[in-house]
């Protein structure tokens, strides 16, 4: 996950990109900075969710995973996509 600094840093340069193009902003630089934050901000926390909640699937195979018959890597990957692809989330 990316840390607030890096997400200041990201937004920072997409905003300085646009601004470099020749487009007309129809709204203070700042503004469209705070907007880009919050999209990325809450993008970083949708994942996080869904983080979570492939933890708690992957808590229901915990014996399959113990006994070794399962890769937890490969199937936290899997539950993942599945959980994505469900709630229509672009990893």
């Amino acid at each position: 996950m990316l840390s607030q600094g890096q997400i200041k840093k990201i937004v920072r340069e997409i905003a300085m990109s646009i601004q470099g193009e020749e487009v007309e902003l129809l709204r203070p630089l700042e503004e469209i900075e705070k907007e880009i934050n919050g999209v990325i901000s809450g993008n970083m926390d949708e994942e996080r969710k869904l983080n979570d909640d492939c933890d708690k699937v992957m808590d229901q195979y915990a014996r399959e995973i113990d006994r070794g018959s399962v890769d937890p890597h490969k199937m936290f990957l899997m539950i993942k996509k599945k959980l994505a692809k469900e709630r229509r989330f672009v990893l």
